[in-house]
């Protein structure tokens, strides 16, 4: 397409965009206006050039660039357009540029030529790749295929005719992509445009350790597989094939129920008699080839008033184990408890703690399964309201054995059946 040929804006667009896919480099400004000589004026054409890379079918770059010559206080702007691989796909649909319609190749490797030793190695990588079964490509493949090669036509083509771009980081790509020089610096170019849209299609590669030495300032933050660690190989396959090294389950259906907790509503404690403690003594046993046949303990619960005013008139209950008292002592009997009553209870003044008798506990071989296993309850009734506390009697009991004092457990006694 010439200039003679535009008809029209969409022509002149067309031809716009052909001259920047012919270029090699970003194209500065005012040298692309001298060249084209468009007749709108310097203004028109520059909105124009905005206008395509707002509809993103050019990039813009534009920098400070010293100042103006005997005005220190104004900056000048080096400006410069290049056309994006979103101008290269609508050239192609014009059918301006060859538009092959062909299944994308696997992979097109890219690199900076450093020199021979790090060029025959990154052919040399091709050729794993395509050991491994991938349709994998560089420039000097093609460059062997067809003489006069155009590299400038190559480099779009790896960035539109390829699933994966695989680009081999190196000091030397960080000096050429800095500074946006030669191929690397234009292809560089390309893909800080391309990359958000395209992030499966980039493939950072290192075959030396990973530093700032290597990694231009747009790939900074982004994932570079370090191919100097054997292991890594896994990785890079997994993202040419698109594959999840990782497999993580499907979401469920149902989320947790969260247990809620409750707040209970402030309220002002009110002072009352408290339940200190349950004192056993140990008062008889029985003993055969060292297991207890019986054991009997006196009791009392220690008391403590913690109102200001004398604590009196109230009652006691006991709710023993059943089968644990004599069977003279008078009681209810409610789900496995005997419940036993003391009425005749002592005062206790302000801050004083007492100590109120009950009856004894016994425990026979053939009771302590049932009576070890429960708790012995002591419940307060006063005007003040109830009291209440549990005592469990495994933990509560003592046994003076050869070991020293011990919690009194159910091994400690000759089993149920012996008489």
């Amino acid at each position: 397409m010439k200039k003679e040929d535009v008809q029209n804006k969409e022509d002149y667009v067309n031809f716009i965009l052909l001259e920047l896919y012919k270029k090699v480099h970003p194209v500065d400004f005012g040298n692309f206006f001298m060249e084209l000589m468009p007749t709108s004026g310097i203004d028109n054409f520059r909105d124009l050039l905005d206008e395509l890379h707002e509809n993103k079918l050019v990039t813009k770059k534009s920098e400070p660039n010293g100042h103006v010559p005997g005005m220190p206080h104004l900056v000048k702007m080096d400006l410069r357009y290049s056309i994006s691989l979103k101008g290269i796909e609508h050239l192609k649909k014009q059918n301006i540029i060859e538009n092959k319609k062909m299944e994308l190749k696997d992979v097109f490797v890219t690199y900076s030529w450093d020199d021979e030793q790090h060029n025959d190695k990154v052919i040399s990588f091709t050729n794993f790749l395509r050991d491994k079964g991938f349709e994998a490509e560089v420039d000097k493949l093609m460059s062997q295929r067809e003489s006069a090669t155009d590299f400038n036509k190559m480099m779009h083509q790896a960035m539109t005719d390829y699933k994966k771009v695989i680009v081999v980081l190196s000091k030397g790509y960080k000096e050429k992509a800095t500074a946006f020089k030669g191929g690397v610096g234009n292809e560089y170019n390309l893909i800080i445009k391309d990359i958000e849209q395209s992030n499966n299609k980039y493939i950072l590669v290192s075959f030396d350790k990973i530093s700032d030495d290597i990694t231009p300032l747009f790939f900074k933050g982004r994932h570079i597989i370090d191919l100097s660690i054997k292991e890594n190989m896994n990785e890079l396959f997994s993202k040419l094939m698109d594959e999840e090294i990782i497999e993580f389950s499907e979401v469920g259906k149902n989320k947790p129920q969260i247990a809620k907790k409750v707040i209970p509503p402030f309220e002002v404690e009110e002072k009352n008699v408290q339940i200190i403690d349950l004192i056993p003594r140990f008062d008889l046993a029985s003993q055969f080839a060292n297991l207890l046949t019986k054991i009997e303990y006196e009791l009392s619960v220690e008391l403590k008033n913690e109102t200001d005013e004398i604590f009196e008139d109230y009652n006691l209950e006991i709710y023993y184990p059943q089968n644990s008292t004599e069977y003279d002592v008078d009681g209810r009997i409610e789900n496995n408890y005997k419940i036993v009553t003391y009425e005749d209870n002592p005062k206790i003044f302000p801050k004083q703690s007492k100590s109120v008798q009950l009856h004894r506990i016994l425990i026979r071989n053939y009771t302590a399964e049932e009576i070890l296993g429960n708790n012995l309850i002591v419940k307060i009734f006063s005007k003040n309201g109830v009291v209440e506390k549990e005592f469990n009697l495994s933990e509560v009991l003592k046994f003076n054995s050869n070991y020293g004092n011990e919690n009194l457990t159910i091994d400690k006694f000759h089993d149920k059946n012996y008489r």
